[in-house]
């Protein structure tokens, strides 16, 4: 078993679109449309966007016929970089009071559960770890404090549990030889943020992983 590999594969999971979807688009002050944009394939309808001339909060709204957010943009740009899902991914916990750029997910590695080995059975070894989300619940008095943490939490369930076309079937195995399962398992923690406009969810994830055999990728 080489726990870095499978650290870094779940990582890599949980930051690829469209959890952290990065293109480029024209903005216009005034529109909510976005042109000329490089790559709508990792994009994901209320899903939070960031970037020069994209107001706080926005969110993707539409898809088609063209690209639009929740909010008219705030300034005229051309290709302008923008980044759609968590501003900030580390494997390092931060303050989230003193974290700016959200939302932001941190992955927490805890303990480990090595059974008994008391038979000839392969020994599964079960890796915990934590996945913790930031985000802002906005100013708006109207704005409801869960809504982006119930869709940021979504797409991580997506991500945990492929379609059924995947390659590997239902169960994540992060694509490494010896993972048996990825999945979330346990209490899921959410603190919405009704009095403060910071919102937070620790979501619980189990790998199940074979001790002896060696990990790497599948070709």
């Amino acid at each position: 078993m080489n726990r870095e590999i499978i650290m870094t594969a779940l990582f890599n999971t949980l930051t690829a679109p469209p959890l952290v979807f990065a293109f480029t688009a024209d903005t216009t002050t005034g529109s909510a449309e976005l042109a000329n944009v490089s790559d709508a394939t990792g994009l994901m309808v209320g899903m939070p966007v960031a970037g020069d001339g994209v107001p706080a909060e926005a969110v993707i709204a539409t898809l088609t016929p063209t690209v639009t957010l929740s909010l008219p943009a705030d300034a005229d740009r051309t290709a302008t970089p923008l980044l759609q899902g968590f501003q900030t991914t580390s494997r390092r916990l931060r303050d989230a009071a003193a974290e700016q750029d959200m939302p932001a997910l941190y992955l927490v590695e805890l303990n480990e559960l090595h059974p008994y080995r008391g038979s000839a059975a392969p020994l599964l070894v079960e890796l915990n770890t934590e996945a913790w989300i930031y985000t802002k619940v906005g100013a708006e008095e109207n704005a409801t404090p869960a809504a982006m943490l119930n869709t940021l939490i979504d797409c991580i369930e997506r991500a945990l549990y492929p379609p059924s076309d995947h390659a590997g079937g239902r169960r994540q195995n992060l694509g490494l030889h010896g993972v048996q399962y990825c999945r979330i398992e346990g209490e899921v923690q959410k603190d919405p943020g009704h009095s403060a406009q910071l919102a937070m969810a620790v979501i619980p994830i189990k790998i199940a992983v074979a001790q002896h055999i060696d990990t790497y990728a599948y070709p």
